[in-house]
């Protein structure tokens, strides 16, 4: 128990290490890597730390002498994993995984070390190796203060639920569901950082507005009352100048936005209107004295029912006309 302590404490140093060299790099993947695995690293040594020190100690085995039995039976192996009784793991079961808790562990006598998981949310349970499930890795405590939103698992089905972390328990933590406002106590390995973390963000305070004569929205506490004082009214006073002139410098950049906007969809719609034949677009113009390719097509016909202008026969002229 001493050796697990001392490699705790070395576990937890060089995790402040990591943290403090995360401040300065906090995109290093590296980095990031390597707190995970300390996290994951100091959880399971705690984990077998108090294992340990609840283990009753084994009574040491009686000398044979008259009248004592001798077993001739072989002792059952023990298993290794038993840290693992009570941690939360997924399983594979029916094509799909699913959130359950490893209620016993046991070394066959191939000595194969295997788990009996219970799903969380149903009654169904079931025995796996150990290596086939996977154990869920719980965030560290310092990221798990009270006002974190995180994601826990609803005891219920078994799913993952967004909620906020109350405060921090001897067994994990105490939540609430963000969605349901239910409230609930759920072990250490059964949260996980969500990818929106972070505090929950405060509303905001919403600021009643009046709308003076000229067009200007100034917020209500800002209105002169008859019972202020001389100081009171001039520092109001400046403020509304100050709130004033910058809305008439928002004005005029929404103005200049507004007219590039109409320039532009002006500009667009000339370009469009040359764009579709004739000028600058390489697309010759129709006539509108083309010559139809049919065999009946004519020009120049009107259908009018007239016959064409007759016109006098040209003559040359001489002085014999005269």
């Amino acid at each position: 128990a001493e050796e697990l302590l001392t490699k705790l404490d070395t576990y937890r140093e060089q995790l402040a290490q990591v943290e403090e060299a995360l401040e300065q790099q906090p995109d290093e993947p590296s980095l990031v890597k390597l707190k995970n695995d300390l996290t994951e690293v100091i959880v399971l040594t705690e984990d077998l730390v108090k294992y340990q020190a609840a283990a009753p100690e084994e009574p040491a085995p009686a000398a044979p002498g008259v009248g004592t039995p001798i077993a001739t039976a072989k002792p059952q192996p023990k298993s290794v994993h038993t840290a693992l009784v009570g941690r939360t793991c997924e399983a594979f079961y029916e094509q799909k995984w699913y959130n359950a808790e490893i209620k016993s562990v046991r070394r066959d006598d191939r000595g194969i070390e295997r788990c009996t998981v219970s799903f969380i949310g149903t009654p169904n349970s079931r025995e796996y190796k150990v290596t086939d499930v996977k154990m869920l890795r719980p965030p560290h405590p310092a990221q798990c203060q009270p006002g974190i939103r995180c994601q826990a698992i609803f005891h219920e089905d078994g799913l993952w639920y967004d909620c906020v972390i109350t405060e921090q328990t001897e067994k994990g933590y105490k939540i609430s569901f963000m969605d349901y406002g239910q409230k609930f106590e759920v072990k250490f390995d059964q949260i996980r950082l969500s990818s929106h973390g972070g505090k929950v963000a405060e509303k905001k305070r919403t600021i009643k507005e009046v709308a003076t004569p000229a067009g200007y929205k100034i917020p209500e506490s800002l209105v002169i009352q008859k019972t202020d004082t001389e100081d009171v009214i001039e520092t109001k006073r400046r403020k509304i100048q100050a709130i004033k002139k910058q809305q008439r410098v928002d004005r005029k950049d929404e103005e200049a936005q507004k007219q590039q906007s109409s320039w532009l969809k002006f500009h667009h719609n000339k370009a469009s209107t040359r764009s579709k034949c004739g000028f600058l677009s390489g697309k010759p113009k129709e006539s509108m004295f083309k010559v139809p390719d049919t065999l009946e097509g004519r020009v120049g016909v009107c259908n009018s029912g007239k016959e064409m202008t007759a016109f006098a026969e040209p003559r040359k002229f001489t002085y014999h006309y005269v």
